[in-house]
C-alpha cells in the first residue's frame, strides 16, 4: 500500500502568495520613508516625485492581492500603515520642509511657523482618522455580509495626496526656479508664461481642505462604478496616465488635472446618489 504524498510543498506556495503583495506593500513605506529623507535634505522636488510614485505601488498590491487569492487580516493591516505613512506623513514632511526652510515665504518663525507645524499636523491626523473609520466601516460591512460599495466615503487619502503633490510640482515649476535650486523640474511648459510666486505662500492652506475632503461625507466613485461606460474608461486613461508621467517624472500639469477631473466626477456622482440606498 502507497503512502500519500507529502503536503510539503502546499504552504510554501501559499507563503509565497502572501509574500508578494506585501512585499509591494512594504516597498511603499520604503518609498514614503526615502520622501521624507529627500524632503529634510531640501530635495523637494525629488521628494514630491518619490512620494506619487507611491501611488503606483498602492493599487499594485491590492491588484496583486486579489488575482492571487492572497487577501490576509495583516496585509490589510500593513496597507493601512503604509498608506498612512505614504500619504500623511510623507506629505506634510514636504511641505513642512519647503516652507520652514524658505524664510522669504513667510512660514520660517515665529507664529506663522506654529501654524505651519499645525497645519502639517493635521493633515497627517486627517489621514489617521480618515483610514480607521474606512477599516471600521469595512470590516463592519463584511461581518454584516453586505455586499462591497459602489463607492468611498469621503475623498480618499490617495487622491487627497496625489493632488497635493501634483498641485505642488505646478506651482513649484512655474515660480521663479531659484525656489528649488539646484533642481530642476521637466522643461516641458505646456502653459506657457504662467507665473505661480504669488501663489505659493499661499499654498499650506490646501492642507485643511485636504482633510476637510477626506473626513466629509462625500461619496467618491470607485474606478468602473461611476454608473457610465465613457466616464469610467476616460477615468482609467487619467490613472495610466498618472502612472506613466509619474515614473517619467514629467508633466504634473497632467497629474493635476487628472485629480481635478476625478474631483469633478465625484461630486456629480455624490450629488446623484446622495439619497439613501
Amino acid at each position: 500500500m502507497s503512502s500519500p504524498s507529502p503536503p510539503a510543498l502546499a504552504p510554501r506556495v501559499a507563503w509565497w502568495r502572501y509574500a508578494l503583495p506585501n512585499a509591494v506593500t512594504s516597498a511603499s513605506i520604503v518609498v514614503a520613508a526615502l520622501a521624507t529623507q529627500a524632503a529634510i535634505a531640501r530635495r523637494t522636488v525629488d521628494a514630491a516625485w518619490l512620494a506619487l510614485i507611491v501611488l503606483l505601488t498602492d493599487k499594485l498590491d491590492g491588484f496583486l492581492a486579489t488575482r492571487l487569492k492572497a487577501t490576509s487580516a495583516f496585509g490589510v493591516q500593513l496597507d493601512s500603515l503604509a498608506d498612512l505613512v505614504s500619504f500623511g506623513v510623507a506629505p506634510s514632511a514636504i511641505v513642512y520642509g519647503f516652507f520652514a526652510s524658505r524664510p522669504q515665504l513667510g512660514w520660517a518663525d515665529g507664529w506663522a511657523l506654529v501654524g505651519l507645524r499645525g497645519l502639517c499636523a493635521l493633515h497627517t491626523l486627517g489621514c489617521a482618522l480618515r483610514l480607521a473609520r474606512f477599516n471600521v466601516r469595512t470590516e463592519t460591512a463584511m461581518r454584516a455580509g453586505e455586499a462591497p460599495s459602489r463607492h468611498y466615503l469621503g475623498i480618499t487619502t490617495t487622491m487627497t495626496a496625489g493632488l497635493l503633490l501634483s498641485l505642488f510640482l505646478v506651482v513649484l515649476k512655474y515660480a521663479d526656479p531659484a525656489w528649488v535650486a539646484p533642481e530642476r523640474l521637466d522643461p516641458w511648459r505646456p502653459l506657457g508664461g504662467l507665473r505661480t510666486d504669488g501663489v505659493l505662500a499661499w499654498f499650506p492652506w490646501i492642507l485643511p481642505l485636504g482633510v476637510a475632503g477626506m473626513l466629509s461625507p462625500i461619496r467618491l466613485p470607485k474606478l468602473g462604478r461611476t454608473f457610465s461606460r465613457v466616464t469610467d474608461v476616460l477615468l482609467a486613461i487619467c490613472v495610466a496616465a498618472i502612472y506613466g508621467l509619474g515614473l517619467a517624472r514629467r508633466l504634473p500639469e497632467c497629474l493635476a488635472a487628472g485629480g481635478l477631473y476625478y474631483l469633478g466626477i465625484t461630486l456629480a456622482y455624490h450629488a446623484r446618489t446622495r439619497r439613501p440606498t
